[in-house]
């Protein structure tokens, strides 16, 4: 005769890894992209307080963020940027929203220096209307906007 009938614990170790890969699976992976475009976008100080030159090499060190060719850092609290993707903002196209009214930025743009290996930026405060891309009303996306092109 055989033992008792039911799961061997074995085959409980497998039910259990899969059961948590599916409730790590339904993580809202839309707040992992707000929290790290507001970590790479947003600094909501009313004003930077330097030259755009100076802001740009003190933050884009101070937020790892190096070697892009342009990046640029919005001057709102958080929710007056998530206000651009609801009534803030303007349908634009694909989950793209612009902003109703001008947001102030600095736009940071890259400096290579072939005589040195390291990075270096200069600046430029503006107050535009800005574009975001929104997933679940929460701001996952800057579009980089500079001479005409647009940047993602």
């Amino acid at each position: 005769m055989g033992g008792p009938v039911g799961l061997h614990p074995a085959f409980l170790l497998p039910l259990i890894l899969l059961a948590t890969c599916l409730a790590l699976a339904s993580i809202q992976p839309w707040k992992d992209l707000n929290d790290k475009f507001n970590k790479n976008h947003v600094d909501n100080t009313t004003s930077p307080g330097t030259e755009p030159a100076d802001y740009c090499e003190k933050m884009m060190r101070a937020r790892q963020i190096y070697w892009n060719l342009l990046h640029t850092f919005i001057h709102a609290s958080i929710p007056s940027i998530q206000t651009i993707c609801a009534e803030g903002g303007t349908p634009i196209q694909g989950g793209l929203r612009k902003s109703k009214n001008f947001v102030s930025i600095i736009q940071c743009l890259f400096k290579p220096n072939p005589k040195l290996p390291t990075f270096s930026y200069t600046g430029r405060g503006i107050s535009k209307p800005i574009v975001i891309g929104c997933w679940k009303r929460l701001p996952v996306l800057y579009v980089e906007e500079a001479l005409g092109s647009v940047w993602v």
